[in-house]
């Protein structure tokens, strides 16, 4: 039954994530956090193409963002929805995670072309430019400890949870990245 909720939660992310760049409806926040669960549930399954999933992901965000406001709100969502994720993947012991990299890997977002500039052309053709040019180099660095320090972070918070009667504050899983892009795109 757990295996079951994992990949639901997986699969639920993915029609939103496929109609991204056609569906006017789906909001830019709603986008956002979508496209953070989908990251949470890669880093938690240490999917092979995570790094790259970051890079489109956030490119993506910073290049949907109207205003620097919404930009701030959308990387509070897309944080959000990778905490909850991979939270809900570590409360199931990580047992879906054959299935999730199996769609993990194999998602439309990774035939989208990711330009110097911070323009990016998605899988269907369509063209994100973003507010102001940015060198999409700096937008993520891999890190090799990403896994291990949200495990840590995602223990420590159920330990101060048990400590403190569920009261636990919420869980911040920043990675280096955060303040990269936080303000500067």
């Amino acid at each position: 039954m757990a295996k079951f909720w994992g990949v639901l939660l997986f699969l639920g992310c993915l029609p939103l994530l496929s109609v991204q760049a056609s569906d006017r409806n789906v909001s830019y926040l709603d986008e956002v956090y979508s496209l953070g669960s989908v990251a949470g549930q890669g880093l938690a399954c240490q999917a092979a193409k995570y790094d790259e999933y970051e890079l489109l992901a956030r490119a993506i965000m910073i290049g949907k963002a109207q205003n620097a406001a919404q930009q701030k709100e959308g990387i509070e969502q897309y944080n959000t929805g990778k905490v909850e994720a991979f939270m809900a993947m570590e409360d199931e012991n990580f047992a879906a995670c054959d299935e999730v990299n199996a769609e993990f890997n194999n998602q439309k977002i990774f035939k989208s072309t990711l330009y110097s500039d911070g323009r990016i052309k998605l899988y269907d053709g369509t063209m994100i430019t973003p507010r102001k040019t940015y060198n999409a180099a700096r937008l993520y660095e891999k890190d090799p400890d990403a896994f291990a320090k949200a495990d840590a972070a995602y223990k420590k918070f159920i330990a101060e949870a048990e400590k403190n009667g569920k009261n636990a504050q919420k869980i911040e899983l920043h990675d280096a990245n955060y303040d990269k892009y936080s303000d500067q795109f």
